[in-house]
């Protein structure tokens, strides 16, 4: 067997929607396409010797039980395992709290949802929250790969520690006031801080996007984003653990695989934004 049989709902997804696009596409643009299927351990030769599949093919993988779509705890346990093997450094974290509660509710599929439906009673709590792409969302090509070869699709964890969730979740989706978190998704969307902004400032770090720019990205992350949060009044240790553990895509501390790509893209904003 040249791939596996076992998927996240997120790799079934993306297996769905790469599937549409071959069939649609060119002889010389399948290939490619095809790559990126077997990036995520999909093989149909691998279940039948019928030549080329429809996505109504792959759902009968599953339907018959060849092809199986795990639970988020089984991927926990995997991806902690994965992370353990390519980590270069051991993240300890010593703690007295139940982590695998906050990890259950934290990463359930269920309690992911958009912005505008998150939870009122826990926004105005302190917490931790995890953002994800929702289903058949995109990010740019570079991005993306990354992603898709990676088993937790985890684009950012948080915590709101001294605020409420909804005052930290302003900054980090509505940008009423700057963050680590806006400005790498606004470098990851491609899009170019203020040219000289930040030139005779002590700052020279925090750069911001212009009025227009700003608003593409949250209307980009409204749309494409889902989110989960979790009520916590207790210690926020913790945070260090779930980065290390899953590894988010653009989280950059505590985090063993942080994208030296993503550190690159900061740089050359932090250029424009110096003049």
């Amino acid at each position: 067997m040249k791939g596996k049989k076992e998927f996240s709902e997120n790799e079934a997804n993306q297996i769905r929607k790469l599937v549409k696009q071959k069939l649609l596409a060119s002889t010389t643009e399948q290939k490619g396409i095809r790559n990126k299927i077997r990036d995520l351990k999909f093989y149909f030769s691998d279940f039948s010797e019928k030549k080329g599949y429809t996505v109504e093919d792959f759902e009968q993988l599953i339907r018959s039980g060849q092809i199986k779509i795990i639970s988020v705890e089984s991927l926990i346990k995997s991806e902690s395992n994965e992370v353990k093997r390519e980590s270069p450094k051991k993240i300890e974290v010593k703690t007295n709290i139940r982590v695998g509660n906050i990890e259950q509710k934290l990463f359930a599929p269920e309690n992911f949802k958009q912005y505008s439906d998150l939870d009122t009673e826990i926004l105005e709590s302190t917490g931790f929250y995890c953002l994800k792409l929702k289903a058949n969302s995109i990010l740019p090509e570079k991005y993306q790969n990354i992603l898709d070869n990676r088993k937790m699709k985890f684009i950012y964890i948080g915590k709101a520690e001294g605020q409420t969730l909804r005052e930290r979740l302003d900054q980090e989706i509505e940008h009423k006031r700057p963050g680590t978190f806006f400005r790498s998704i606004g470098c990851l969307l491609k899009y170019s801080p203020m040219i000289g902004h930040l030139k005779g400032h002590s700052n020279q770090n925090n750069f911001k996007f212009s009025l227009s720019d700003t608003y593409e990205i949250v209307k980009w992350l409204k749309s494409n984003i889902e989110l989960s949060i979790v009520k916590n009044t207790g210690s926020f240790e913790i945070e260090k653990e779930l980065i290390g553990k899953f590894c988010p895509l653009l989280n950059d501390i505590h985090n063993p695989m942080k994208l030296q790509e993503l550190k690159n893209d900061k740089a050359k904003c932090r250029i424009i934004a110096r003049g």
